[in-house]
């Protein structure tokens, strides 16, 4: 934009000497002097446009370009919502610099800065620190980029991130067989910048609101607004609590449930996540128009009963183009099995090959019906909320899964596509 500036009025320079040759040349000056200035100031002109000629060039999208912002897509959700298998989907994406829950590392670098005595910020202050700069493709913490380089260079986590796992921040794709972790190469932070910005049109993250400030998307969009030069959308995952809760206690998230007969755990537990949803929907709620169209509500019932479509709904709100590879690869694996991960797809936390409808619908004969009942009386109004149906102690309809217990209408959708509420 200088240079076009500078050209532009480098151009009326010319303009204005070339009409000051004609002036000269009618002046009552004898004819030879006349003809001596014109001849000097036209080769002087010659000079200037040949130097102007040899400026730097600006491409004509310049402008745009310095006003495009970086593009991201946050993934957010309670753990055990389906939340791996939402950001594989755009994992998959070659156009997409994917991070694996990467709040794991203000979290572990404030522990460690905590045990050691040297930390003199919140985890709040270094989400903060850390988001800004994954939201511009810059990791200049050297603490970070250590963890970040450790936690996916891990053995067991070989495919939680594409775009960190190929060319150029590893010498093999990971197709061939040759790839391994040990033989990428040492991250620095041009390195991984470098190629998150110049590689990838967009970042998508995916983090658990339990790690989010405040557990809040409010922290989400706060922090985007705040820098000015990123685009932030968000991919809000929800899931029937009566699904996540159990398999929350079931890999230990919730503390104490094993010596609780009261089932005190299981009730403090169900208040909190649904508390949490409710909140996070009714901000989304109270959003002007201009600002909701930036969430997307992704129920992952949806997504299991129909793969395909929620996946050209989801592109099409990260701006993405469907790709055929992508839709095979998500078909197969959400008409899998468990057994069917292997080494490569990681740990089992990891691996989204699973039978999806059958993962919608496994909570209704594998959880005891008294926690069922807990989670529908501290959950009941956000069930409501998001279309989730209540079995209130109703055996034969628990049993009955030719019946969903999920409705296509609900009202928390309805504020996502009206501009009144």
């Amino acid at each position: 934009m200088v240079f076009r500036r500078f050209k532009c009025r480098s151009l009326v320079l010319v303009a204005s000497a070339f009409v000051g040759i004609c002036l000269l040349s009618m002046t009552t000056k004898p004819k030879e002097n006349r003809d001596l200035r014109v001849e000097t100031a036209l080769r002087n002109l010659d000079s200037f446009k040949l130097e102007l000629d040899a400026a730097p060039t600006i491409p004509n999208n310049l402008e745009n370009h310095s006003e495009m912002k970086r593009r991201n897509v946050i993934i957010m959700s309670h753990g055990r919502s389906g939340s791996s298998l939402m950001g594989d989907i755009f994992n998959h994406h070659p156009s997409v610099f994917y991070m694996y829950e990467p709040l794991q590392t203000p979290e572990r670098v404030e522990k460690k800065g905590a045990k050691d005595g040297v930390l003199n910020v919140s985890y709040d202050e270094l989400v903060q620190l850390f988001l800004e700069g994954v939201f511009r493709c810059k990791f200049d913490h050297p603490e970070m980029l250590s963890d970040i380089e450790r936690y996916y260079r891990k053995p067991g986590h070989p495919r939680v991130s594409h775009a960190i796992a190929s060319p150029p921040l590893c010498p093999y794709t990971l197709t061939d067989p040759r790839w391994e972790p040990a033989l990428c190469y040492p991250m620095t932070s041009e390195s991984l910048g470098s190629v998150c910005k110049n590689n990838y049109n967009l970042t998508v993250i995916k983090v658990l609101i339990s790690r989010v400030p405040e557990n809040s998307i409010n922290t989400i969009l706060s922090t985007c607004d705040f820098l000015g030069d990123v685009d932030c959308n968000v991919v809000f995952l929800v899931r029937d609590p009566r699904a996540v809760i159990p398999s929350s206690r079931q890999i230990g998230f919730i503390r104490g449930y094993k010596d609780d007969s009261s089932k005190n755990s299981v009730r403090a537990y169900s208040y909190q996540q649904c508390k949490q949803l409710e909140d996070n929907l009714e901000f989304i709620r109270k959003l002007p128009y201009s600002l909701r169209k930036r969430i997307r509500l992704q129920r992952y019932e949806d997504l299991a009963r129909d793969p395909l479509k929620e996946l050209s709904g989801l592109y099409e709100f990260a701006g993405l183009p469907v790709l055929q590879s992508v839709r095979t690869w998500l078909n197969e694996t959400t008409h899998l099995s468990r057994r069917n991960c292997t080494e490569m797809d990681g740990v089992a936390v990891t691996c989204t090959k699973d039978d999806a409808w059958a993962a919608v619908n496994r909570w209704r004969w594998m959880v005891n019906p008294h926690d069922i009942d807990i989670i529908e009386h501290y959950c009941g109004h956000v069930m409501q909320l998001l279309g989730y149906k209540a079995v209130q102690r109703s055996h034969e309809l628990l049993v009955d899964v030719k019946t969903a217990l999920f409705s296509d209408e609900f009202d928390a959708k309805h504020w996502l596509l009206s501009q009144t509420n």
